[in-house]
């Protein structure tokens, strides 16, 4: 029963996705909007799970689990890159809501053209270039994971779990957009928590608690393998270099554009505290329930061949059938949800960026971007699975080479444009060409043993500023105006209203506020972000 029964459940979990596919279906055709930001009309459960689950993918399931059971308690450095999600949360998602929304952009490469005034479409064409390369690898490291997790633990063999797998994704992800996509994302980040949550404890408890997983891991493998600093109980020159790899591995937060489209796709910025309040939880139960599965892993079963089976096998091994299966489905998850985003993500791109403002000069119709956007998600989808049935590197090296590429990319150019007027074109395109050409060089020939995302993302950055100092600045009434609304500020030196803040205090109600005092009133709203209560309406 065990095989057949958690083969069901996979299989319900797969129609549930296309169910939501079909139903999102009706939102996402309303508009290119709705279509690649749901309208904007996400609440910050829903859009803070849907964040972590698309950053996780089968890093957190495959990859880490089997960094963990190869390299001991050094893995959980990992967890340090995790600060530059909650970092992003608190002082850029708010900006480049505010920015977005004021320029009306609906994707990454439109907001930065719309920032920069090129009319070239130069910067599109670079978006274009490195998110169809980057996102392509991205995805296909997760197609990989598929493979490993359907012939673990059903028997399936790798081509048939990539193939499946990658199929029903792209489906949902066709059928429903960013709503679909966020919905489904919310589901997969509490499947995920679960299955971090369940399975360590689980595992521990099998051994017999910490100390016996310490002692055998001792016997089996040295004192150097619990040791915190890559096996030296002290910190090393190479230990700080190491450290310092894992801590880059989190600048991608800073650059992902499936993670930067969040930002720009939130209700208003009074949500910004709780999501991140949600991410600080949900990351710390992930990182290191995903190191505990590794370690407690390698204890339980110690002579694998492959350590990125070591998720899977012990998920089989330890739990009921029906409880596997939703395990599994978690393990799916982690995987879907990185696709389904990134692939939205990409197509986006082709679609707005390439068909409608560069091929069709801003004329397209939305239907017909909306459905040029789905051609080019079946056909991206279609090109990582023939890669991923012959992968080149493992899940790890791949995704958090690709994490690089595309934080490299992106992340400078939009964080110095949030805070410098002067920042140029000339630079932000120099900058978007000089961090994926160093992550490439960087991860074939390196000059030092480092992640490659750190010295990429330093010299985009540099390359930007030096750039910029030398070349002339956007200029003009609508830039002036742009910058201005953007930047404005009342006597409060907090940031003006925008319509979507105004929205939101058009619908309190005055009736909530009879039995309250004026200074209870001015208070929430300053705590909310609001700048003034004069602006508060109650008509």
């Amino acid at each position: 029963m065990g095989g057949i029964g958690i083969l069901s459940i996979v299989i319900l979990y797969m129609i549930l996705l296309l169910v939501l596919g079909i139903w999102s279906a009706r939102i996402s055709t309303q508009g290119s909007s709705e279509y690649f930001l749901g309208g904007r009309k996400l609440g910050p459960w829903v859009l803070s799970m849907s964040e972590k689950a698309s950053e996780s993918s089968g890093f957190m399931t495959v990859g880490l689990p089997g960094e963990a059971y190869s390299s001991g308690m050094s893995a959980a450095w990992n967890a340090v890159s995790s600060v530059f999600s909650i970092f992003n949360w608190l002082f850029f998602a708010k900006r480049i809501r505010r920015l977005s929304e004021i320029q009306n952009s609906i994707t990454v490469p439109d907001f930065l053209s719309a920032r920069f005034k090129d009319d070239t479409h130069i910067m599109r064409w670079v978006s274009i270039v490195v998110m169809t390369i980057f996102m392509t690898v991205y995805v296909c490291a997760q197609f990989v994971a598929f493979g490993v997790l359907f012939e673990v633990v059903l028997g399936v063999n790798f081509a048939t779990g990539v193939i499946v797998g990658g199929i029903v994704t792209i489906i949902y992800t066709i059928l429903g957009g960013f709503f679909a996509v966020s919905l489904t994302d919310f589901i997969q980040g509490l499947l995920m928590a679960f299955a971090f949550l369940v399975l360590p404890i689980l595992a521990i408890t099998e051994i017999g608690g910490f100390n016996e997983m310490g002692y055998q891991l001792t016997d089996m493998m040295g004192q150097e393998f619990l040791a915190p600093f890559f096996g030296n109980s002290a910190l090393t020159l190479a230990g700080l270099i190491a450290i310092i790899s894992y801590l880059f591995i989190g600048i991608g937060f800073n650059g992902s554009p499936h993670v930067l489209v969040r930002y720009m796709a939130l209700r208003h910025t009074r949500d910004v505290k709780r999501i991140a309040l949600i991410g600080i939880i949900w990351m710390m139960v992930a990182y290191y329930g995903a190191v505990l599965i590794g370690l407690s892993g390698l204890a339980l079963f110690p002579d694998l061949a492959d350590p990125e089976h070591i998720f899977p096998t012990m998920t089989v091994e330890l739990f009921p059938w029906w409880i596997a299966g939703i395990i599994v489905a978690a393990a799916l998850s982690a995987m879907m949800s990185s696709i389904d985003s990134m692939l939205l993500i990409a197509s986006s791109t082709i679609a707005e960026d390439l068909w409608n403002k560069i091929l069709k000069k801003g004329e397209l119709r939305e239907d017909k971007t909306i459905l040029i956007s789905r051609i080019a998600t079946a056909l991206l989808g279609l090109i990582a699975i023939i890669i991923a049935l012959n992968p080149l590197d493992t899940v790890f090296w791949l995704a958090v080479f690709a994490w690089a590429g595309l934080a490299t990319c992106f992340g400078p150019p939009i964080i110095l444009s949030l805070f410098w007027k002067g920042v140029t074109k000339t630079g932000a395109i120099a900058g978007m060409i000089v961090g994926p050409l160093v992550t490439v060089i960087w991860y074939f020939w390196p000059p030092v043993d480092i992640y490659e995302g750190g010295p990429a993302f330093i010299a985009a950055m540099l390359t930007i500023v030096l750039v910029s100092l030398f070349t002339k600045p956007p200029e003009g009434d609508d830039f002036e105006r742009l910058w201005d609304t953007y930047s404005e500020k009342n006597e409060l030196g907090r940031f003006s209203f925008l319509p979507s803040d105004e929205a939101v205090i058009r619908n309190l109600k005055a009736s909530n506020l009879g039995d309250r005092t004026e200074k209870e009133i001015i208070m929430e709203l300053l705590d909310s972000e609001h700048k003034s209560a004069s602006a508060f309406r109650t008509n």
